[in-house]
């Protein structure tokens, strides 16, 4: 692996302020009800007996670089029974930027920046670049199409602000849309008003196409890479399956002009990006129906190193790391191929693990190890 791409940076790339995590601070965060934790810049081994609070701290910084949380809950869920508000912090290296993530129950979260509130929770992707693994990850291959669709658009969301506004406003105009198809079921709508949805969908919609395409292309040969060096042999091949054959934006307003009396029926829209789908071939089989478990795995951690390497060519330093309790799902030799894959090449990493052993010697010559217990820490 190592590939770095010669495409030159798009003027609108977010560089972010900080690449790594220094210092980590929780209050009232799931089982932590106060911690403040240094970060190593390289390997940090966090590990524990289960349901003592690793992949806490995980989430923790999953959700300061995507608003979100790992386990899909609502975001009040994170909040430390018993307390009413829950605050992420951390200070990233290396311009000493304070980023934090404030949930409160029955409000909204707020994301602050060196103390200020950002507009949108959403304008603090791509300021802390992270790409996750973890086994909850294993439907980007055996899923449903929106589970590969988040992937793209949290990774493309991370990489290009412009992609997460062409995604923002195409999802606002389905919705109108939507609301048209619905109304129209009962009484006379003007074409007129679906004609300023559809505008606005088939300007975006083909936007988000031609960057999901683009980057599933310049994926390969880094997922490639990655399988090469995990798996056995097998190749691994992406490819974009857009539910139509509308690609530019004239063709896609003609789609949506052309179904719009079979979608009234429906009251939903049911071609465009919304609706598209990858598919993940190895040994040129359909990953999702004919691979073992035990390569959908393999599959599914070089797509996720991959894109590793793709954002480390994008931006010129590779993203945070996060390893969720992964090793136990291979076996030996797959699990010694990874872990010297990612002493190689990544950066910043947080690998979770029941008992330090696991992720092999060379890890633990170079790794600074935590052992969490009951939402404590040490070191």
């Amino acid at each position: 692996m190592g590939r770095i791409t010669d495409k030159a940076k798009a003027e609108e790339e977010t560089l972010s302020d900080g690449q790594r995590v220094r210092h980590l601070s929780l209050r009232h965060f799931r089982n932590y009800e106060s911690l403040d934790l240094e970060i190593g810049d390289g390997i940090n081994l966090i590990s524990g007996k289960n349901a003592q609070g690793k992949t806490n701290l995980l989430e923790a910084i999953y959700l300061l670089s995507s608003t979100r949380l790992l386990r899909g809950q609502r975001d009040t869920e994170a909040v430390q029974e018993g307390f009413d508000r829950a605050q992420v912090s951390a200070e990233l290296a290396p311009l000493s930027t304070l980023l934090s993530v404030a949930l409160e129950r029955g409000l909204r979260k707020r994301v602050l920046l060196n103390g200020l509130a950002l507009p949108r929770a959403s304008d603090v992707l791509g300021r802390l670049p992270c790409v996750c693994v973890s086994s909850a990850d294993l439907p980007l291959i055996s899923g449903e199409p929106a589970d590969r669709r988040l992937f793209l658009d949290l990774e493309l969301s991370q990489l290009y602000p412009a992609y997460l506004r062409h995604l923002a406003v195409f999802k606002r105009a389905v919705e109108q849309r939507n609301s048209l198809l619905k109304l129209a079921q009962t009484q006379h709508v003007e074409a007129e008003l679906f004609e300023t949805w559809e505008a606005q969908m088939a300007l975006h919609g083909a936007a988000l196409r031609v960057q999901r395409m683009e980057f599933l292309s310049n994926l390969v040969p880094y997922a490639q890479e990655a399988q090469s060096c995990i798996g056995d042999g097998e190749n691994i091949e992406l490819s974009y399956l857009p539910k139509d054959d509308a690609v530019t934006e004239e063709e896609l307003a003609a789609a949506f002009k052309d179904g719009r009396r079979q979608e009234i029926a429906r009251g939903s829209t049911l071609i465009g990006p919304h609706r598209d789908d990858f598919r993940v071939d190895v040994a040129a089989r359909d990953a999702r129906l004919y691979a073992s478990q035990g390569q959908q795995r393999t599959s599914m951690l070089s797509v996720k190193l991959g894109t590793m390497e793709l954002e480390r060519g994008e931006r010129g330093s590779a993203p945070l790391l996060l390893l969720d309790d992964i090793l136990s799902d291979l076996d030996e030799s797959r699990r010694a191929r990874l872990m010297s894959l990612i002493v190689e090449h990544a950066g910043q990493t947080l690998l979770t693990c029941t008992e330090p052993a696991a992720a092999g010697k060379e890890v633990l010559r170079s790794a600074q190890v935590y052992r969490v217990e009951a939402g404590q820490v040490s070191k």
